[in-house]
């Protein structure tokens, strides 16, 4: 798991919105999303619901919320 990954999902939660991650990130919009698609392509599935109020938790992203929190952690 790339950490940068774990982290730019957890700022998206964080912030529920890929626009907000971005901005705390010292990202793009562009480069959160492509971080995000990996992770998706990893895990086969969504992990967000993306919508114009921003990205809400699916099951599989709840799930993987978890494992984020442990890998983030020193």
């Amino acid at each position: 798991m790339d950490i940068a990954i774990a982290r730019t999902f957890l700022e998206v939660v964080k912030t529920g919105s890929f626009v907000g991650a971005a901005t705390n990130l010292n990202l793009t919009q562009t480069a959160i999303s492509a971080r995000i698609r990996v992770l998706e392509e990893q895990l086969d599935g969504p992990v967000f619901i993306r919508n114009k109020a921003g990205a809400k938790l699916t099951p599989a992203g709840e799930q993987f919320h978890h494992h984020a929190a442990r890998v983030r952690r020193p």
